[in-house]
């Protein structure tokens, strides 16, 4: 075949440069070629090469322009994202100073013997990672005891991560504990359970004894072969969790009628710890009170900045069926309803007036006991008029006074004081109609 004028010496050497020049990253050989098109000594077929490959070369240039431009936007992000890190890093340590702060002994309040003997023991249960069942009624503390072990424990520094059993429904139980896979369900985003965040640290399973036999089951997998298989996943992932869990039930009497799975019971009693009911500690019942009236006026504006002996005596003789989370609320309620700078009689519950004064078993500081027919005076108070000093106010006056009180500081406001007595609204007009207190 007789040579064209389309592979001319010229020609090749111009395409030979310019493939040259591309593999250098250079593109200055696009405009050589573009010249061919305008000399005209070549027919159409070369000028079309040649503009075609031109196009492709300013082509190649344009995108790695915007290449430059995404790495470097990539890179602004990168370093954004890194000072994010820090931010939060540092954020983190800070909280988790303030969580160990909170976590120290000096939160659980108290001077009994009982609970000197029960911080001893945590003491001890800190420095070891087998698992532990913390057991007592509820509103004992069973979750400031877990927390003050994990943060007193050689796992201080990682997570404290905690579950309430109770809360949480069955069929949402196991993807919160063990973690989902995307695309198990629609909608469904993957996470990873909190058996897997409490990794390092310490995982607390709050009122394990409501979990359903199903449950237990799963749970007690977990322990056995410490591993997690998220749903969507049949790969076993390993985590390294203590394990502290609380009940107020007895998992004994439950595994005896087979509401509790025995071998879960003994893989989590390796180490067991019981908090006495409050009722049952009355020395506690005084520093009780004083803390939680201190940290109720750091938040609340309240009046009562004290205690008085009389209320303090009060206290004592009262069973506190709700326990600590019980005393705490009759003190913030009794703060901020009080008349005057110290919480008196008259300030506390018709629950806690309601009762007879026993003389208390120990002084701890307070005045000689009163004899039992006694009663702690109550304000004399023209609305409010005083029972004799040998009767115990009856449970209508008490009452009486107290919703009396609560209007006159809630200033007439009837939902206000409502909240505050911790009633509905109706159960509030009800009450004030039966004591022919509406106006």
């Amino acid at each position: 075949m007789p040579r064209t004028p389309l592979l001319t010496e010229e020609i090749l050497r111009q395409l030979a440069s310019a493939c040259s020049q591309l593999a250098d990253g250079d593109y200055t050989g696009a405009k050589s070629l573009f010249s061919l098109t305008e000399s005209g000594k070549y027919p159409p077929e070369v000028t079309a090469l040649a503009e075609s490959f031109g196009l492709m070369l300013v082509r190649v240039e344009a995108r790695e322009f915007e290449l430059g431009k995404t790495v470097a936007e990539l890179d602004a992000a990168c370093k954004k994202l890194a000072r994010g890190k820090t931010s939060l890093s540092r954020e983190n340590r800070k909280l988790r100073a303030v969580l160990e702060k909170h976590a120290k002994a000096e939160r659980i309040v108290g001077k009994s013997k009982a609970l000197r003997t029960l911080l001893d023991q945590a003491a001890l249960a800190a420095g070891v990672n087998s698992t532990l069942l913390i057991t007592g009624e509820t509103g004992t503390g069973k979750g400031i005891m877990a927390r003050h072990i994990h943060y007193a424990g050689p796992r201080a520094k990682e997570p404290f991560v905690v579950v309430n059993c109770a809360a949480i429904p069955s069929s949402l139980l196991e993807s919160e504990l063990f973690g989902i896979e995307k695309g198990v369900a629609s909608g469904v985003d993957a996470r990873i359970g909190r058996f897997e965040q409490a990794s390092g640290g310490t995982l607390f399973l709050d009122e394990i004894g409501d979990l359903s036999p199903e449950s237990q089951a799963k749970i007690l997998h977990v322990l056995e072969s410490n591993t997690v298989e998220r749903l969507g996943v049949r790969t076993p992932l390993p985590v390294d969790a203590r394990i502290i869990a609380a009940t107020h039930r007895d998992l004994i009497t439950a595994s005896s009628r087979g509401e509790f799975r025995s071998d879960l019971f003994y893989r989590l009693n390796v180490i067991h710890l019981h908090i006495p009911a409050l009722r049952e500690r009355v020395e506690d019942i005084a520093p009780l009170a004083r803390f939680f009236l201190e940290n109720c006026a750091l938040r609340n504006p309240t009046p009562a900045r004290s205690i008085s002996r009389e209320a303090l005596a009060i206290l004592e003789a009262y069973p506190w069926p709700g326990n600590i989370r019980e005393l705490a609320n009759e003190i913030e309620r009794s703060a901020l309803l009080a008349a005057a700078g110290a919480i008196e009689p008259s300030d506390l519950s018709a629950a806690l007036l309601s009762r007879r004064l026993p003389p208390p078993s120990r002084n701890q500081g307070l005045p000689p006991p009163r004899q039992e027919r006694e009663r702690p005076p109550l304000p004399q108070d023209r609305d409010f008029p005083s029972p004799e000093p040998a009767a115990p106010p009856s449970l209508d006056l008490a009452e009486t006074a107290l919703l009396r009180r609560t209007l006159a500081h809630a200033g007439g406001n009837k939902s206000r004081a409502a909240r505050l007595l911790g009633i509905s609204r109706e159960g509030l007009r009800k009450k004030l109609k039966r004591f022919n207190l509406v106006p």
